[in-house]
C-alpha cells in the first residue's frame, strides 16, 4: 500500500488551504457560540425546574389547607344547621304544649 499523497499532489493548492482552513474557525466560533448559548439555556432550565418545584410544593400546601378550610365549613354548616332544627323543634313543642294547657 502506498501512503496518502501530499497535498499538493492530489489538487489542493495553497489558496484552497486557506479558504478550507478560514472556514474551519467559522465553524469553530460557530459552534464555541453553540455550546455557549446551550450552556445559559441549561442555566435557565434549572432555575424554570426548580421554580415549577417549589410551585408544586406551594399548591401542595394549599390543597391541604383548602381540604381543612372545606371541612371546618361543612362542621360549621351542619351544626347551624342542627342548631336551626332543635330551635325548630323546642319551638313547636313548646307552642303544642302551651296550646294544651
Amino acid at each position: 500500500m502506498d501512503p496518502l499523497p501530499p497535498v499538493s499532489r492530489i489538487g489542493w493548492d495553497d489558496q484552497k488551504i486557506m479558504r478550507t482552513r478560514r472556514e474551519l474557525n467559522s465553524v469553530k466560533v460557530i459552534m464555541k457560540e453553540n455550546v455557549q448559548k446551550i450552556m445559559e439555556r441549561q442555566g435557565k432550565l434549572d432555575d424554570l425546574v426548580e421554580r415549577a418545584q417549589k410551585l408544586e410544593e406551594a399548591s401542595d400546601v394549599y390543597v391541604k389547607c383548602a381540604v381543612k378550610i372545606k371541612r371546618e365549613m361543612s362542621w360549621k354548616h351542619k351544626m347551624l344547621r342542627y342548631s336551626i332544627i332543635a330551635v325548630s323543634s323546642v319551638s313547636a313543642f313548646a307552642g303544642v304544649a302551651y296550646s294544651l294547657l
